[in-house]
Formats: C-alpha cells, sequence, structure tokens
C-alpha cells in the first residue's frame, strides 16, 4: 500500500465548512475486486461521540477526495467565563482533537475481505463555527484558508471590528487559537485623557490545540493602575494585544455612558470559535409570553357553580425582550450579522457595574435586520429576545 494522505487546509479547521481530505497512489492489487480507498477519523481526545468513522470511495485516476465535517461537525456547548475571574483562559474541551488514517478495501484473489491501514496523520484540531459560502469562494480565490489567516496570522477570532466603542465595565473578550506552544505576553495599555498611560503586562502559556479567552477590561486586569478615573484622569481608551503573536485591538470608553437609558450586554458565540460581548445601551422592553394545554372532564354529579369541565393541564411561560443596542458606527452594525446567525447566546441584565447584573440563555428571534444605510454614519438595530427556557414556574 502506497497511499498518500494530504489535507489542504492545514491543521485547524471550521467544523461547519468543507473539511477535504485526499488520498492518492491507489491501485487495486493483481486479481483483487471490489477495490476501494478508506479514509478513518479518530478522536483523539475522545471529544467526538460515535467515533472513529470510516468512508469508503471507489478511486477515480488512483485519487479519492473525502469530506469529513460531517462528522465533526458536533453540537457543543460553548464555555466563556462570567462572572470574570481569570485574565487568560484555556479551553482544551472547546476544540476536536482528530487524526486521519488511509486504508485500502478489496477482495483478493483469493476471495478473501482485505482492509489494510497505513500510518495515522499528525493531530488535527476542530473548532466550532464556519465561514460563509462566499468567504469559502474568496479563500479558495486567494489559496488561504480559515488556518492561514487566523491561526498561522495568530489573529483574534472575531468578526468585530479592531476598533469598538465599549461600557467602562463591558466584559470584552478576545479569542485565540496559538500556531504553536510558547509564552507570551498579555499587554492592556490604557489611556487617560491627562496624556499618562499605563501597560499592564502578564505573561501566559499559549498552547496549540486549545481554544484561549482573553478578558480584556482593564479595571479586571489591575483595578489600581487601570482605574477607570486615577487622579482625577478618566480613562479614554485601551488597547489590548499579546506580544509576539496579535495585532492591537482599540476600545474606546463611552465616558458618557451615563446617558443612555439602560445596560445589557449581550454574550453570544461567534462564527469563529470565539464569543464577543455587544453592548446595548438603549431601549428595553420586556414581556413574558405562556403556552397553555387544557384537557376536558366530565362533569361531576354534584358539580356546583365553582366547578368546571376544563383544566390547565400545563402552563409554561418565557421571557421576551426587545432592546436598542443604541447607535453604533457602520463597521460595527455590519459586525453584529455575525451575531444574528448565533446558536448560542446569552444576556446579563441590570447590569453597568464591574461583574453586576443577572444572566439568561436566550435565542435570537430577529427575523430581518437594517446593519446600514448609506445615508447615515450611524444605526440602531434592534434586538429581539426570547429566554432559552420554558418555565412552568417564576
Amino acid at each position: 500500500m502506497a497511499l498518500t494522505l494530504t489535507v489542504p487546509a492545514g491543521t485547524f479547521h471550521l467544523s461547519g465548512n468543507p473539511i477535504r481530505v485526499n488520498i492518492t497512489g491507489a491501485s487495486a492489487p493483481a486479481g483483487s475486486s471490489g477495490y476501494m480507498v478508506l479514509l478513518k477519523v479518530t478522536s483523539v481526545d475522545g471529544l467526538l461521540l460515535g467515533g472513529p468513522f470510516i468512508d469508503a470511495k471507489t478511486p477515480v485516476s488512483g485519487a479519492a477526495a473525502f469530506d469529513v465535517s460531517g462528522y465533526v461537525d458536533q453540537p457543543l456547548d460553548k464555555l466563556f467565563e462570567w462572572p470574570l475571574a481569570g485574565g487568560v483562559n484555556p479551553y482544551s474541551a472547546q476544540t476536536f482533537d482528530i487524526n486521519f488514517t488511509a486504508g485500502e478495501r478489496y477482495i483478493d484473489s483469493n476471495g478473501d475481505l482485505q482492509e489494510p491501514w497505513g500510518e495515522a496523520s499528525a493531530t488535527h484540531y476542530v473548532v466550532k463555527g464556519g465561514v460563509s459560502f462566499n468567504e469559502l469562494g474568496r479563500m479558495y480565490d486567494d489559496s488561504s484558508s480559515f488556518y492561514a489567516e487566523f491561526v498561522t496570522a495568530t489573529k483574534f477570532l472575531t468578526r468585530q471590528p479592531s476598533s469598538q466603542i465599549v461600557h467602562p465595565y463591558q466584559p470584552v473578550k478576545l479569542w485565540l487559537l496559538a500556531p504553536a506552544n510558547g509564552s507570551h505576553d498579555l499587554k492592556i495599555k490604557g489611556y487617560y485623557d491627562n496624556g499618562t498611560s499605563y501597560t499592564y503586562s502578564s505573561t501566559n502559556t499559549y498552547y496549540k490545540d486549545i481554544l484561549h479567552e482573553i478578558n480584556c477590561m482593564p479595571y479586571h486586569a489591575d483595578a489600581v493602575n487601570l482605574a477607570l478615573v486615577k487622579a482625577g484622569a478618566k480613562m479614554t481608551h485601551y488597547e489590548v494585544w499579546v506580544d509576539g503573536l496579535t495585532s492591537k485591538f482599540t476600545f474606546t470608553i463611552d465616558t458618557n455612558y451615563q446617558r443612555f437609558e439602560n445596560c445589557t450586554f449581550l454574550f453570544a458565540a461567534n462564527s469563529l470559535g470565539g464569543v464577543d460581548v455587544i453592548w446595548l445601551s438603549g431601549e428595553v422592553e420586556e414581556g413574558f409570553n405562556t403556552e397553555t394545554i387544557l384537557a376536558s372532564k366530565p362533569w361531576p354529579a354534584t358539580g356546583t357553580k365553582k366547578d368546571r369541565t376544563t383544566v390547565v393541564s400545563s402552563r409554561v411561560g418565557t421571557r421576551t425582550w426587545k432592546i436598542s443596542p443604541g447607535y453604533k458606527p457602520v463597521a460595527e452594525n455590519r459586525a453584529l450579522a455575525d451575531i444574528l446567525l448565533t446558536r448560542q447566546a446569552w444576556l446579563v441584565t441590570g447590569t453597568g457595574a464591574y461583574n453586576g447584573g443577572t444572566i439568561y440563555p436566550v435565542t435570537i428571534v430577529n427575523a430581518q435586520s437594517l446593519l446600514a444605510n448609506t445615508m447615515n454614519d450611524i444605526h440602531d438595530l434592534p434586538f429581539e429576545f426570547e429566554e432559552g427556557h420554558q418555565n412552568p414556574y417564576l
């Protein structure tokens, strides 16, 4: 057996997009029949359910191409830290570690079934997420991939712009996949309106096979040296980066945040494996939807005016919200399209203070949303939410 296995997109993949595995060098042994090329997908860390998975194809001109995304795009409960406690948090169970093995299956000249296997490939890493078909086409045209653009280039895993306007106590998070194991310094640099600045530095080990959550709030990192108000000076903005790995993200603090009607934070799993935190500063409408199941019972022989023939056998309720995020720049508003596609989201209401508020799992139920209008510089995109529970009790 002289099969060659290659994975064109590199070693990191998004589960929701095609993951191509090519096998070449296939040749049926003399006198054999029913020859097929096999591909085995094995869970190295044991997180994938149902494996190992084996696919089979008849080779064409000695080659067979497989797409294994259907095996690895399994449900995954998103993990993140709230309330904030740590700085850089590694999550080993948020990536699927897998490998591939090429094999053959055929009936030999003696009529016996043969199924020889080659050596397992190096480990590959799969992150829950995906990119649009248009983005896939662009990557194909550019001979690029998620691995090249986000892992090798060490970009933060978000579609949000690298410059954002934030609440002073917004629990901003950035997420990172490192291309190799190594120690690097997380930097958070705060700037004040009196011209001074302070840089917080924390050395952390980043691992190749682990998704890293970075809590970026300056006050959380260093409540003394990165206080929102220090010696009468207000922090105006801050920058976050990992030395030797990433570029900078800049967060401008809205120091007039108290003029807004409310403060709500939306945590949403994004399409690249991270969790974005969006500040919703506008009007909040709260509702409560109920569903009722009725059953009938016979009229009793001694029935009175208080008796009934329909009874409530089940009744559940769900909280609802319609919340305006407040007016945001076009770049931030367009990036909200990624949030509208999320399958996992959480709402923190009654916040505005450090680690304050109540968190609810929610579903975003928006059907149509206006992201931008060329006649306006800032826009307001109301979100509609339903609680992720049907509560039999309040």
